[in-house]
């Protein structure tokens, strides 16, 4: 994809919609110190040059008694129009997060959230009635901790949002309409809410804010289509001798411009990082870097995500507590 030139106001306005989607065109407007008209107009065409193409909001799943699953799989005789109805199966029929295109070992990737591994045991077996005959092998691990960072070449900012095991929460059937609405557009407004939910706008205020203080929404994110922006996703596999520096690896992470997430996956690698570089031989570099200052690692092993197909962190199908 051609890449888009931005300028400094145009990467200020992603870096703040990329941790903070949800921050009013006012605000915006005042921290990068131009007019609110403007900022709109220079949002409206990210979007139609597709850097901007969508904004999700993040939702602690754990606390809806959900666990993390994900599924690589390894097609044999796949081509386009097959994979697009496997592509479409699986964000139809299983509780996807995110299903992404890999170079590598496997071609295709899945995070979905389950009650129980009985219950993906079902949609696997159902799934592959339909198309077996094009799986060569799978992989699957469920995510025990799911930390987020915000891209800091575009802002510098070191917090995160860590998805782990947490208390149930009592959910109510408002709540969950919401949810399942502002997950889809985390940008979209209260009086919009309001109107398709048929729920006065101050409840639908307060509701929202009382779900951030449970830690129900951990963030509001942008998806960015980073290609127009001259980088390549790379997803980096970390096996250690005894798991004493991952913390410390975790914290580097943390601290990387490059780092955008980390995950603790069973069974699986002690650590998995995803990042994101201009080129091959920053990604080189990095692990280069990696080994040189943690030496329990043993083993890195690294591929590329090529698409992102869904990104979504609400359930299809959230019963009410």
């Amino acid at each position: 994809m051609n890449k888009i030139n931005l300028d400094k106001k145009d990467i200020q306005i992603l870096g703040i919609l990329d941790w903070n989607a949800r921050m009013p065109l006012t605000q915006i407007a005042k921290k990068i110190r131009l007019n609110k008209d403007v900022v709109r107009y220079r949002i409206n065409n990210l979007e139609k040059n597709g850097v901007i193409e969508g904004y999700y909001t993040v939702i602690n799943t754990s606390k809806l008694g959900y666990i993390t699953i994900r599924v690589y799989l390894d097609f044999i005789n796949v081509n386009n129009v097959i994979e697009k109805k496997i592509i479409n199966y699986l964000n139809k029929n299983f509780n996807a997060s995110q299903i992404f295109s890999i170079e590598g070992e496997y071609q295709l990737g899945i995070i979905a959230w389950e009650k129980s591994i009985f219950d993906l045991d079902r949609k696997m077996r159902d799934f592959k009635k339909l198309f077996g005959n094009y799986i060569n092998k799978e992989q699957i691990s469920i995510i025990t901790l799911f930390n987020q960072y915000p891209r800091k070449f575009l802002l510098d900012n070191k917090q995160v949002i860590k998805i782990e095991e947490s208390e149930l929460f009592k959910i109510k059937e408002d709540d969950l309409r919401i949810l399942s609405e502002i997950s889809k557009n985390s940008r979209v407004s209260s009086v919009d809410l309001s109107f398709k939910l048929k729920i006065p706008q101050t409840t639908i205020i307060h509701r929202i804010k009382e779900l951030e203080k449970a830690k129900i929404i951990l963030g509001y994110r942008v998806k960015i289509n980073i290609s127009k922006l001259d980088y390549q996703n790379y997803f980096i596999e970390i096996y250690t001798k005894n798991n004493s520096e991952v913390n410390k690896i975790i914290d580097f992470s943390i601290a990387n411009k490059n780092c955008i997430y980390s995950l603790n996956v069973f069974p699986g690698a002690d650590l998995e990082l995803e990042t994101e570089f201009t080129d091959k031989l920053e990604l080189f570099d990095f692990i280069n870097h990696l080994r040189n200052s943690f030496k329990s690692i043993k083993k890195i092993k690294y591929w590329s995500t090529i698409n992102y197909h869904n990104i979504n962190y609400f359930p299809q199908k959230v019963e009410e507590k």
